[in-house]
């Protein structure tokens, strides 16, 4: 399966790929783990996107590409608690929330 095969069965907004936020190490890692029927809970892959981040402790940029991904997700419950976990992050400033558009 490719990466775009992937991304797509698994309901990843097409943000993740074209802000270069889904790297071919995070795509090797998910996809060594994959089984079919995944798909049904796919927002457990996409919150492990997340957390992969998370772990790499994200640059500013970073932080706010991750902060926009969370308010496209389809999964609000799971992007509110990532948001959280975004505004520990070490890097994190209030200012990567000004202004920010949530479209919801």
């Amino acid at each position: 399966m490719t990466k775009n095969e992937f991304l797509k069965l698994m309901n990843f907004p097409a943000e993740w790929e074209l802000w270069g936020m889904y790297p071919d190490e995070l795509f090797d890692t998910q996809m060594s783990r994959h089984r079919p029927g995944h798909e049904d809970g796919s927002e457990h892959d996409r919150n492990g996107a997340f957390q992969w981040w998370i772990r790499k402790s994200p640059s500013k940029d970073q932080l706010s590409k991750l902060l926009k991904l969370t308010y496209l997700d389809p999964d609000s419950h799971m992007a509110n608690d990532v948001r959280d976990r975004l505004r520990r992050a070490e890097n994190y400033d209030k200012e990567l929330e000004v202004g920010l558009n949530t479209g919801r």
